[in-house]
């Protein structure tokens, strides 16, 4: 059997940044590949002259990413022509893109099978490009030129949901906005990781945060956090990077006033682990997320979580994986001094949170899944 993925880049490539979709897509490519799979990856990258190459049994196909308006008309048009070649038998995509109508046109015309992951919780929503835009900050003129190209995508994108084979959804809210927006029936399945196969480092008392500096993750709580904390003996470390100079200036200007915070900047995938392992409490503040990959890789190498808005399917709460405050900055501040005055509880949670996340995230139940899908 032969799948290909559809992606806007991989996770290898530093011509491009990190994402949630990008980690999934290459654990389950690498998944695939050790169940017998023959595995390509059709990518976009800023790379130009990148050739195709074989990376860890996947097979590459490089596609020049073209920055400008309406960029994506010509590059759907190469990934078409690249899967004629291929023709595969499945294809997946994950995550709301152009990408998602190229795959389901493709496959319908080909009687093939195109399986669409969700990959956060708004991902099921109608008109969410345009709904972006209309909260981005760009000036008023931007959104007026942008506004053409953004209802376009989302027009596409709910014809390619439509069009899907059948829809993986991480959280069973994701399934019940599905049902709701596109009269579709997901299915739920975890997000997967390979198992860690090194040894767990010795915890220190550090405060992480790694994430895209974006304002929707809301780095400036973790900093505002961290400064509420300058007289505990704790490290808070702010990882991630950004493309948005006068955003990166802002954050480095409020972190440089605390001695206990380090903005280290952006992290390469490869090096995220040592980052997680030494860690005693992950935190993210993000206002919207779906099952976040900084979850799981912080509760594999045995790393709490402290949230600001996600509890993913009231994890959190009921196998005892941290402490979520539901939107509540208050309790978010309170219960995070609580939690770095008593050592003692984080260290109650470490072993709860490795041993979900190795039978939740790293279950071979969840390839199994898949390809019973793929075959049926």
């Amino acid at each position: 059997m032969k799948i290909a993925f559809l992606a806007e880049s991989f996770l290898s490539d530093k011509s491009t940044g990190i994402n949630g979709s990008q980690v999934q897509m290459y654990n389950l490519a690498l998944a695939f590949k050790k169940a017998g799979l023959e595995v390509h990856y059709i990518t976009l990258s800023n790379a130009y002259t990148r050739k195709n190459e074989i990376i860890n049994g996947i097979n590459i196909s490089w596609i020049p990413n073209r920055h400008f308006l309406f960029s994506w008309i010509q590059n759907i048009k190469v990934f078409k022509q690249i899967l004629d070649k291929i023709q595969p038998d499945i294809l997946y995509q994950r995550g709301r893109s152009p990408l998602t109508y190229t795959a389901a046109k493709w496959a319908k015309k080909n009687q093939k099978n195109f399986f669409w992951g969700s990959n956060g919780e708004n991902s099921c929503e109608f008109w969410k490009q345009l709904k972006q835009l209309k909260k981005s900050q760009k000036a008023l003129w931007r959104k007026l030129l942008l506004f053409p190209d953004m209802i376009i995508q989302d027009i596409l994108i709910h014809k390619g949901i439509h069009g899907a084979t059948k829809v993986i959804n991480q959280t069973y809210h994701q399934k019940n906005e599905l049902w709701k927006n596109f009269k579709k029936t997901g299915i739920v399945l975890p997000s997967y990781f390979l198992p860690p196969t090194t040894k767990q480092q010795q915890k220190k008392k550090i405060v992480l945060w790694l994430a895209n500096l974006i304002p929707n993750k809301q780095p400036e709580l973790f900093i505002k956090f961290a400064e509420q904390n300058q007289d505990l003996e704790w490290k808070f470390i702010l990882a991630g990077g950004t493309n948005n100079k006068k955003y990166w200036q802002s954050l480095l200007h409020q972190a440089a006033k605390l001695k206990n915070l380090q903005m280290i900047g952006r992290v390469a995938f490869e090096e995220n682990k040592k980052y997680y392992s030494q860690a005693s409490l992950f935190v993210n503040t993000s206002i919207n997320e779906g099952i976040s990959n900084t979850f799981v890789q912080a509760w594999l190498n045995s790393t709490p979580v402290l949230c600001f808005n996600i509890d993913p399917n009231d994890w959190i709460k009921t196998h005892n994986l941290g402490y979520c405050a539901h939107g509540n900055e208050e309790q978010f501040l309170h219960n995070g001094r609580n939690l770095l005055e008593n050592y003692e509880h984080i260290e109650s949670m470490q072993e709860n949170c490795q041993q979900f996340a190795l039978e939740t995230f790293a279950a071979k139940e969840t390839i199994d899944s898949y390809l019973k899908l793929f075959k049926s």
